[in-house]
């Protein structure tokens, strides 16, 4: 009532300033909220906009665990290399000794853990003169690091630990310390993953050369700052390789660096116009992610225009089944079929004027949309490299960011190569153990 009373009290032309502010302000609010609410940004960054789940029970007889059906996963124990007699002494529940064995042995398998031990070992290098380069050398042996006092071992699980378990330098130097008995500080483990990347640089170059050779490759980028700079990084990737990048710009030439002129497979993306300027210059072919499409369309259709998300739903449901044709007439005539009943939906979006730019973003598409109808080895989103990506997202929220140059040259070497080996189901421990 104050408030109302105070506005009365003011002129016409002190109103309208008033108003004026307050439409400059909520502007500026909604521009602000746009950053959170929007169908490209993670429910992780926009939990204050979602309800209080505090005090919420779990529905009355719902069943806890896996849902039917689920398969489940079963360790399966090798035999066992120590058989432990345990005689009965006396009763396990009132700890009588007047006890009769009743001739029954039940049988328990434990799998137990050995703790290492660190030892130190000596090599005694003899020293030899060389008669044809005339320079004095010392014999060489497989187990002695070209630097430093860590054999290639420790100097896996320190790179193991920082780079698959994405663990600070502290807590490296800590497990380290207390589980393995190996004296390090945290300088000397920022050194080890340093020497480890520069050693498996050239495995970072094969993997380069053979991107360039995909008959498909799916690409994305996310932020990632650097010693207080906003950096990208770049995935280029597919179910069986990882090459990461990180380029000071979301634009660029970046994609044509990587790819190269000649790039003769299919590319993966989002809407991203890095990606429709490679494409337009270098006659590559796109496959536009189509589950980005289906989460803007959600995003803006399924409560003011449900017949219209319903539609664009059944569009991708055909699209899929397509992809299933053996024959590949019938596959072309569904790319056709998908191409037209996507051409109507823009046109009836385009109707309502609140569509109108989202109709476009989808107009732009063009065909792209349904290379992979044509294509059923090209999936119809761009899912491997949001995944591919991941571990780079959790890093950044543990990290908060990388310190310099030579980190962030770690970081794509090490990740590119681990994400590899993840992905042709090699064991990272034991590859790291072979290449270091």
């Amino acid at each position: 009532m104050d408030t109302r009373i105070k506005l009365s009290e003011q002129s016409k032309d002190e109103l309208i300033d008033i108003i004026l502010e307050k439409e400059k302000k909520i502007k500026e609010l909604e521009q602000e909220l746009k950053k959170y609410k929007n169908p490209n940004t993670p429910s992780s960054a926009n939990k204050h906009l979602k309800p209080d789940t505090l005090g919420l029970k779990a529905k009355l007889g719902a069943k806890r665990g896996a849902p039917v059906g689920h398969r489940g996963d079963t360790i399966h124990l090798p035999p066992a290399e120590e058989i432990i007699p345990v005689p009965a002494q006396e009763c396990s529940h009132c700890g009588s000794n007047n006890i009769e064995p009743t001739g029954d042995v039940k049988e328990k398998h434990v799998l137990s853990l050995i703790k290492p031990r660190t030892i130190v070992k000596k090599y005694l290098q003899e020293e030899m003169r060389c008669f044809d380069c005339h320079k004095i050398t010392v014999a060489a042996h497989k187990d002695i690091p070209e630097r430093g006092i860590y054999d290639k071992t420790i100097q896996s699980l320190v790179n193991y630990l920082k780079f698959k378990a994405r663990l600070p330098h502290n807590l490296v130097v800590d497990c380290m310390n207390t589980i393995f008995g190996v004296p390090m500080t945290p300088a000397t483990s920022l050194e080890i993953t340093r020497r480890a990347s520069k050693k498996l640089e050239p495995s970072y170059h094969q993997l380069e050369e053979q991107i360039k050779q995909q008959k498909v490759v799916n690409a994305d980028e996310t932020s990632h700052s650097v010693n207080g700079v906003n950096h990208w990084v770049w995935v280029f990737c597919n179910s069986l390789l990882s090459l990461f990048k990180f380029n000071k710009e979301r634009g660029g030439t970046i994609v044509e660096e990587t790819l190269g002129k000649d790039f003769q497979g299919i590319l993966g993306s989002d809407g991203w116009r890095t990606y429709t300027k490679y494409s337009k210059e270098n006659h590559v072919r796109l496959q536009r992610c189509f589950a980005h499409a289906e989460r803007e369309i959600e995003f803006e259709c399924k409560v003011k225009h449900p017949e219209l998300y319903q539609w664009f739903c059944d569009i991708y449901a055909l699209a899929k089944k397509g992809r299933m044709y053996k024959q590949e007439k019938k596959r072309y005539d569904l790319f056709e079929k998908c191409k037209a009943e996507l051409s109507m939906w823009i046109t009836y979006a385009e109707v309502h004027r609140n569509l109108r730019k989202l109709a476009g973003k989808i107009k732009n598409g063009g065909d792209d949309w349904f290379t992979g109808v044509i294509y059923p080895e090209v999936p119809l989103d761009n899912n491997e490299a949001e995944r591919s990506l991941r571990p780079f997202v959790v890093i950044r929220k543990i990290i908060g960011c990388l310190r310099s140059d030579i980190g962030k040259r770690n970081y794509e070497v090490m990740m590119s190569l681990i994400s590899t080996w993840q992905k042709q189901g090699k064991n990272t421990f034991c590859m790291l153990e072979a290449t270091l």
